[in-house]
């Protein structure tokens, strides 16, 4: 999937405006355990929100939360029975939507925006050709937005020396989702080189 520079740099800077949010205002906001609370109140701060987030039962196979937008208010629905881990990081998925989305990248369908990021992900898979391929507006959205919650839940400075701890066997995947509190998928896929990499040039992106 090919996403715009361009968001990709306001991502990371969101990101970092947030993490400095918390910094300033937030007790022990570095701990290796993100406090989806005091994220929510960071971005309610920030955003001059009022955020209601509450776990629903509801069908999806894919779909593990969706945010409800109003003029100064959002409400987030988090698909309930889908473990801890995951309800952690898709509220803090769908607080980064709030905070990172613009006009173009709200989507009242969101069984649609899933479709298409499925169909990006399988593109993805298959090859050099998917390389070539702009993803579209709201399946950028839903990348950038799980990217943000990554950084924000599994912060990059710990990334490298964590691979290559994984890669001798001193650690493993499923110990530092433990550690870090999120699904192992989240871990796989941020040691994955090209997420490194991603991550490097977007932190330098943002910090200039």
């Amino acid at each position: 999937m090919i996403v715009s520079s361009q968001k990709l740099e306001a991502a990371y800077r969101k990101v970092h405006q947030i993490k400095e949010h918390m910094r300033a205002h937030c007790l022990a906001p570095d701990r290796s355990k993100l406090s989806v609370q005091d994220l929510q109140w960071c971005v309610c701060d920030m955003y001059k929100l009022t955020i209601e987030m509450k776990e629903v039962a509801f069908e999806g196979e894919h779909l593990r939360g969706l945010v409800e937008r109003y003029k100064d208010r959002a409400r987030i629905l988090i698909r309930a029975g889908q473990g801890e881990e995951w309800v952690r990081f898709t509220a803090v998925k769908e607080l980064c939507h709030l905070a990172m989305d613009e006009g173009e990248d709200w989507s009242p369908r969101g069984h649609e925006t899933i479709e298409m990021l499925l169909l990006e992900e399988s593109l993805d898979n298959a090859g050099a050709q998917a390389d070539r391929k702009i993803a579209d507006a709201k399946a950028q959205s839903e990348k950038l937005a799980e990217i943000a919650a990554t950084e924000l839940m599994y912060p990059h400075e710990y990334r490298q020396d964590d691979l290559t701890a994984v890669n001798s066997g001193k650690t493993t995947i499923t110990a530092l989702a433990i550690h870090f509190q999120v699904p192992e998928y989240v871990i796989g896929t941020a040691l994955h080189p090209n997420r490194i990499e991603l991550a490097r040039i977007g932190w330098e992106m943002a910090k200039r």
